[in-house]
């Protein structure tokens, strides 16, 4: 019998190559909305710890007095996620300038606060 068309078992073999292509497909698309999520969170993260350093150099513009040494805590709201700001400040060899450290961490229902990024700035006297 000379007819057109697939065989059963052309047909199942079609079907399995597809569904492991499907399935890598769905795979590969999950981890890259992951790392996307990742840089997104990081980034923010950031942005805020910069922005907190821009505001403690801006305070000190005009101000005799060096910043006070010690740790102290913020809650920040941006993007719509709330953030922990866990601020030190240190002295260092010359009297006038400080070593800040930010470490900014996402707070989340699950109170994880393991810490998303950090940034180490030095603000001066003037």
């Amino acid at each position: 019998m000379n007819g057109r068309g697939f065989t059963l078992v052309e047909v199942l073999v079609a079907l399995v190559v597809f569904a492991v292509l499907g399935f890598a497909v769905t795979s590969r698309v999950g981890d890259i909305v992951n790392q996307t999520y990742g840089i997104e969170r990081r980034t923010v993260a950031h942005w805020v710890a910069e922005n907190h350093v821009s505001r403690m150099r801006i305070a000190q513009r005009g101000v005799d007095e060096v910043l006070r040494t010690g740790r102290d805590r913020e809650r920040v709201l941006m993007a719509d996620r709330e953030w922990l700001l866990d601020i030190e400040i240190e002295e260092t060899t010359h009297p006038w300038l400080r070593r800040v450290e930010v470490v900014v961490s996402e707070v989340t229902e699950q109170d994880d606060e393991r810490p998303v990024d950090e940034v180490i700035a030095f603000i001066g006297r003037y």
